[in-house]
């Protein structure tokens, strides 16, 4: 992974959510764009921002209220949900536990992932 990026990707998503149930995404020309650009943000910074998601920005203002809320707890509270295999790998990763090609993330993480 390259790390020389000078900007995080932004990537607009809305072809691809426009075209969610079409049995013929992968054909759609949009889809395809949004598709490489997702694919090169993964491998050139390893990360990106996306728009035209259709999210409310009240809920998103309310995520990252409740998200502030959790990461200031006491570590002995937030220990309550940690991560594991009981678990299905979701809950809470205190900093350094995450492994990345051996090296400790250097950051507190709650993995979660929708059915």
């Amino acid at each position: 992974m390259a790390t020389n990026f000078k900007s995080i990707p932004i990537i607009d998503i809305s072809p691809l959510l426009a075209k969610w149930d079409d049995p013929n995404m992968a054909g759609d020309q949009g889809v395809g764009e949004v598709v490489q650009q997702l694919d090169q943000a993964c491998r050139e910074a390893g990360f990106f921002y996306v728009k035209g998601h259709g999210i409310p920005d009240s809920i998103i203002k309310e995520v990252r209220n409740l998200t502030h809320k959790f990461f200031s707890l006491p570590y002995e509270e937030k220990l309550k949900i940690k991560i594991s295999p009981a678990a299905g790998y979701r809950g809470y990763q205190r900093i350094g536990e995450n492994i990345t090609k051996g090296t400790p993330d250097m950051h507190e993480a709650i993995d979660v992932r929708f059915p």
